[in-house]
């Protein structure tokens, strides 16, 4: 690496490394403040409190990180514009593309970085750090956050287990169907239930009907309890369904989704959020791509202007963000495009600006 190259990395990090901790820091408190009545209502003890934000660090570090680097950038390259130290490199007969490449180089390694991290790092921090906030702080609506609606789940013979609802906690279910099907997939039996409860290591079902299909006939027999036994579903298999996708990593994501689609469910709102575990890591990369050939032409303004403008395209970066995301969950937009789409506007964007930059 030549000097040059650690100079610019070395102004550019000193700036992510003072964002990230302040950034992490006014979130914390913001977030403590808000929290606080909670907390001293419950008698949160302190070493919980501790636990509480070091488990939210990653999720918070991946959230603000894209901010501090396009801070970083603009800070950065727009100080050195301001110091004619730019006029100087191109003088010397360096292009903007070679001036700026080492921050190319260090976006895509971050977005590496915050790839591995938000599959390695950040699902057991958030499902550590929402059973501390569960356990202590919202214990009101504990029986709602264990109550699953409309669950369906198949298990290892075939059979597909539906239900209105389901509450882990009690380990019981409510409207029950349970459907068998032959290797054409044609329903040739079903059991109907009132509802069905874990009991001594196996289900109970009340107050239903099996029904048999055979050569276009059905017959129907009532029951006021019976065993469910021969199935390989169990009631921990029901708490994948109560995990966010920031829980899960990108491969208990996938599976998830491949389990949805095999049960006969719309994967889509999964899938946008599959698709995200690789978009944001990347905004890394691209809004480095943005912003640093916005910030190379000598204008006027201080740190006041650029902080501005690093709040200014991150409101519109994640606003593109969230409203692409709820369109995708809804329907309106493919999976794909939904993740993707403030990505692909802000990658044009910027080499719409570094082609029209001065080089």
């Amino acid at each position: 690496m030549k000097i040059l190259d650690r100079y610019i990395l070395g102004r550019f990090t000193a700036i992510l490394l003072f964002a990230l901790v302040a950034f992490i820091s006014i979130f914390i408190i913001v977030d403590l403040i808000e929290k606080l009545d909670d907390l001293l209502k419950q008698k949160v003890a302190f070493f919980i409190i501790i636990k509480l934000y070091l488990f939210s660090l990653p999720y918070i570090i991946v959230l603000t990180l894209p901010v501090a680097m396009l801070l970083s950038s603009l800070f950065s390259v727009g100080n050195m514009a301001r110091q004619n130290e730019l006029v100087a490199m191109k003088a010397s007969g360096l292009s903007l593309y070679r001036i700026l490449a080492p921050l190319f180089v260090f976006g895509f390694l971050v977005s590496l970085f915050a790839w591995g991290f938000g599959e390695f790092v950040l699902p057991g921090a958030s499902e550590r750090y929402n059973y501390l906030r569960d356990e202590y702080l919202e214990k009101h609506r504990e029986a709602w956050r264990k109550r699953i609606l409309n669950p369906i789940l198949r298990d290892d013979t075939g059979k597909l287990l539906s239900m209105r609802d389901f509450h882990t906690a009690q380990k019981s279910g409510n409207l029950v169907s349970i459907r068998r099907f032959d290797e054409n997939e044609n329903l040739i039996g079903r059991i109907d239930a009132r509802r069905i409860e874990w009991q001594d290591s196996v289900w109970i079902l009340y107050d239903g009907y099996e029904r048999i299909f055979k050569q276009g006939e059905e017959i129907a027999v009532p029951f006021a309890k019976r065993k469910f036994n021969k199935t390989s579903i169990k009631p921990q298999d029901f708490d994948q369904l109560l995990k966010n996708p920031e829980e899960m990593s990108f491969k208990e994501l996938k599976a998830f989704i491949e389990e949805v689609k095999r049960n006969g469910g719309d994967a889509d709102r999964w899938l946008v959020d599959l698709y995200l575990k690789t978009a944001i890591p990347l905004a890394n990369f691209i809004i480095i791509l943005f912003g640093a050939p916005l910030s190379s032409p000598k204008r006027r303004g201080g740190m006041a202007t650029g902080f501005g403008v690093s709040l200014v395209i991150c409101f519109v970066y994640f606003g593109i963000v969230k409203t692409t995301q709820t369109m995708g969950h809804s329907g309106l937009l493919p999976p794909l495009l939904a993740a993707w789409a403030a990505n692909i506007v802000f990658a044009i964007a910027g080499l719409f600006v570094l082609m029209r930059t001065s080089k």
